[in-house]
């Protein structure tokens, strides 16, 4: 059973193989200046009553040109035979479009039938055109002795070789390994492009100071609003650094925050803020110096801290060496107890 099941799996391959090389052939058929050329092909011309037979008609014709197909017939004995099934494939060939349509016709009494062409009519280059196939003529028999159907054939299992299956192993495991490379290599362009499309907070915070320039807002007299874009910059990048919520507390907020953990140059971040407090709203003027110090502060803490991405990288980095520096002293005490 499972070499029959090989045997029809090869011969379905084969098969598919073959179509595909014959429709080349009949691509390169096609001569140069045709327009709409059709050509049939009957499966069998005589049959025993009860079978069927396929009725294949190819039209190839130029993709500029919308043809009328009109459908086969039957004689006088219609009643004793129709079409079973009809399948219809189209595709492209170069400048050129191809439809097959395969009949499959039945015949129920024997004797002859004639099955009357196809017509196809199109008009091209201002001319009305016309095409007919050929009648065709089917032979249907009856049984071999007239009252029993013809001994069914014995069928032959052929064993298929074994460097075949070695073949179609080493395929479809080299197809499977393609696959698994594929789906690796994707996952990691979309690791890499994820990296890059997030904008650290460092590289963000940055940007936004280059817009901030402390001298044309000291000239306009701009003193509270320069100083609501510096401390929004900087806690803002404080926020996203460090994993808290800096960015909505006030000065007083942040220094108590200050008190429960450390941080560095909190002295310094807690003066500028209050300061600034002083600017904003009670409508302090700073020296121009100052608003410069503030800049160049905010601008050296963010460079000197980075980001967290990097910062938690370089941590797991660190902490996969420390297990490799422990797991190597472990072995070499090991081996002294071993060897004592």
């Amino acid at each position: 059973m499972k070499n029959s099941k090989k045997i029809i799996l090869v011969k379905i391959i084969l098969l598919f193989s073959f179509s595909l090389f014959v429709s080349c052939l009949n691509f390169k058929k096609i001569e140069n200046g045709t327009n709409v050329s059709v050509k049939t092909k009957v499966s069998s011309l005589n049959i025993t009553i009860g079978d069927d037979i396929i009725y294949e008609v190819r039209i190839i014709s130029k993709n500029e040109i919308d043809y009328q197909f009109e459908d086969i017939s039957f004689d006088e004995r219609e009643n004793q035979s129709r079409i079973i099934e009809v399948q219809n494939e189209t595709k492209n060939i170069g400048n050129y479009k191809e439809r097959i349509i395969k009949y499959r016709i039945g015949f129920y009494d024997i004797g002859q039938f004639v099955i009357f062409p196809f017509k196809i009519t199109y008009e091209y280059n201002n001319q009305y055109k016309e095409l007919n196939g050929d009648d065709i003529n089917i032979l249907v028999y009856s049984f071999s002795d007239g009252d029993t159907l013809p001994p069914m054939k014995s069928t032959v299992s052929i064993p298929m070789p074994r460097y075949v299956w070695l073949i179609i192993f080493a395929r479809a495991l080299l197809i499977f390994a393609i696959i698994i490379l594929i789906f690796f290599i994707v996952k990691y362009l979309e690791r890499k492009f994820n990296e890059k499309a997030i904008i650290k907070e460092d590289e963000e915070a940055l940007n936004d100071l280059k817009k901030l320039d402390y001298k044309i807002y000291f000239n306009e007299k701009k003193f509270a609003e320069y100083y609501f874009e510096l401390t929004f910059i900087f806690k803002r990048y404080l926020t996203k650094r460090f994993s808290f919520n800096i960015e909505d507390m006030t000065t007083s907020e942040i220094n108590n925050l200050f008190d429960e953990n450390e941080f560095q140059k909190s002295e310094y971040i807690i003066n500028m803020l209050k300061n600034s407090d002083y600017v904003k709203f009670a409508k302090q003027i700073p020296k121009i110096e100052t608003m410069k110090e503030d800049y160049d502060f905010c601008k050296d803490y963010i460079i000197e801290n980075g980001n967290l991405f990097d910062v938690l990288k370089l941590k797991e980095k660190e902490e996969k060496k420390l297990k490799r520096l422990k797991k190597k002293n472990k072995n070499i005490i090991s081996n002294n107890l071993v060897n004592n």
